[in-house]
């Protein structure tokens, strides 16, 4: 698997994907919308949650 001393490394690949597109994609209204959407989400689960337990156990009230 060792390269000879005349083998050169390859170029590594370009990156394809989020990272390559511009930054009127990056921060297009639709996925700003989208962050803040699973923002909230995240934020009601962890309610959701933390009261739950809050109300649940005995010895936190």
């Amino acid at each position: 698997m060792s390269r000879g001393p005349e083998e050169k490394p390859r170029p590594a690949r370009p990156l394809v994907g989020y990272r390559d597109t511009g930054e009127e994609t990056r921060w297009s209204r639709r996925t700003v919308i989208r962050a803040w959407i699973i923002l909230a989400v995240i934020a009601l689960l962890y309610l959701g949650w933390t009261l739950t337990v809050y109300f649940l156990e005995p010895g936190l009230r």
